[in-house]
């Protein structure tokens, strides 16, 4: 009998200690781990590619992209490749102007800047005034033979 008392004790002491939580005791259900979903393949997508314009020709629209990596524009039309840019035209809708490249990626019209860039050759510099007390220094154009005297 004692050894049924040694056996049983430690089952007894455990539900009877009253500084355990009420239903402490009872066993944790089993963890039910899912398996973890596996990610889309993403999307190949170049940022660096833009859409630039568009126009029709003979029925087929012709549309201009920009590589900005390459700093490099060309002409697509629907279906057509370059080498070395991975862009190929799926569909173009002029009405929203968003053209549909292979592999799932839409680009819309860029809009414009609106600035103006400076022509080099439309800037004129103006002399610097003379200093007052020097005096001024005529040195002859290039090109211009200066003035005989006789």
């Amino acid at each position: 009998m004692l050894a049924l008392a040694n056996i049983f004790a430690p089952c007894l002491v455990a539900q009877n200690n009253p500084f355990l939580r009420p239903g402490a005791n009872k066993p944790q259900p089993p963890v039910v781990q899912r398996p973890t979903p596996i990610p889309p393949k993403p999307i190949p997508r170049n940022p660096n590619i833009e859409f630039r314009g568009y126009y029709e020709f003979q029925g087929q629209w012709k549309l201009a992209l920009f590589d900005k990596v390459k700093n490099q524009g060309f002409w697509l039309t629907k279906g057509e490749t370059i080498e070395g840019i991975d862009a190929e035209v799926e569909s173009f809708n002029p009405e929203t102007e968003i053209i549909k490249l292979r592999g799932g990626m839409t680009l819309s019209l860029k809009d414009s800047d609106k600035t103006v860039m400076p022509v080099p050759s439309g800037q004129v510099k103006k002399p610097a005034p003379p200093i007052p007390g020097k005096p001024v220094n005529k040195v002859p154009k290039p090109g211009i033979p200066p003035p005989r005297r006789r």
